[in-house]
Protein backbone atom coordinates (compact mmCIF):
# COMPACT_ATOMS: atom_id res chain seq x y z
CA UNK A 1 0.00 0.00 0.00
CA UNK A 2 1.01 3.53 -0.77
CA UNK A 3 1.13 6.41 1.70
CA UNK A 4 -0.39 9.29 0.54
CA UNK A 5 0.13 12.58 1.94
CA UNK A 6 -1.71 15.60 0.26
CA UNK A 7 0.55 18.90 -0.06
CA UNK A 8 -1.16 22.34 0.99
CA UNK A 9 -0.49 23.15 -2.91
CA UNK A 10 -2.51 20.20 -3.93
CA UNK A 11 -5.43 20.76 -1.56
CA UNK A 12 -5.11 24.93 -3.06
CA UNK A 13 -5.35 23.63 -6.30
CA UNK A 14 -8.40 21.18 -5.89
CA UNK A 15 -10.02 24.39 -4.09
CA UNK A 16 -10.13 26.55 -6.59
CA UNK A 17 -12.42 24.08 -8.59
CA UNK A 18 -14.08 23.32 -5.29
CA UNK A 19 -14.05 25.55 -2.81
CA UNK A 20 -16.13 22.78 -0.43
CA UNK A 21 -13.49 20.07 -1.20
CA UNK A 22 -11.46 18.43 2.11
CA UNK A 23 -8.43 16.76 2.13
CA UNK A 24 -9.52 12.97 2.38
CA UNK A 25 -11.59 13.55 -1.26
CA UNK A 26 -8.31 15.05 -2.57
CA UNK A 27 -6.80 12.10 -1.12
CA UNK A 28 -9.13 9.29 -2.30
CA UNK A 29 -8.61 10.69 -5.82
CA UNK A 30 -4.92 10.98 -5.72
CA UNK A 31 -5.13 7.42 -4.95
CA UNK A 32 -8.02 6.20 -7.67
CA UNK A 33 -5.51 7.80 -10.35
CA UNK A 34 -2.11 5.98 -8.94
CA UNK A 35 -4.53 2.59 -8.87
CA UNK A 36 -5.52 3.11 -12.29
CA UNK A 37 -2.42 3.81 -13.42
CA UNK A 38 -0.35 0.67 -12.12
CA UNK A 39 -3.38 -1.18 -13.43
CA UNK A 40 -2.64 0.38 -17.09
CA UNK A 41 0.86 -0.60 -16.57
CA UNK A 42 -0.02 -4.06 -15.55
CA UNK A 43 -2.21 -4.74 -18.46
CA UNK A 44 0.60 -2.76 -21.27
CA UNK A 45 2.61 -5.42 -19.38
CA UNK A 46 0.68 -8.32 -20.41
CA UNK A 47 -0.22 -7.45 -23.22
CA UNK A 48 3.47 -6.96 -24.35
CA UNK A 49 4.15 -10.51 -22.98
CA UNK A 50 1.71 -12.16 -24.74
CA UNK A 51 2.91 -10.82 -27.98
CA UNK A 52 6.03 -11.76 -27.36
CA UNK A 53 5.49 -15.14 -26.63
CA UNK A 54 3.26 -15.69 -29.69
CA UNK A 55 6.19 -14.46 -31.53
CA UNK A 56 8.14 -17.01 -30.60
CA UNK A 57 9.63 -19.59 -33.62
CA UNK A 58 9.12 -23.08 -32.27
CA UNK A 59 11.65 -24.96 -30.75
CA UNK A 60 13.22 -26.96 -33.27
CA UNK A 61 15.13 -29.60 -30.80
CA UNK A 62 11.36 -31.01 -30.24
CA UNK A 63 9.97 -33.64 -32.03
Amino acid sequence: MVSISVSTRSLAAARLIDPDVNTAAVQAAVEAALAAERHEQRAAASTTRREHTARREPDSRRP
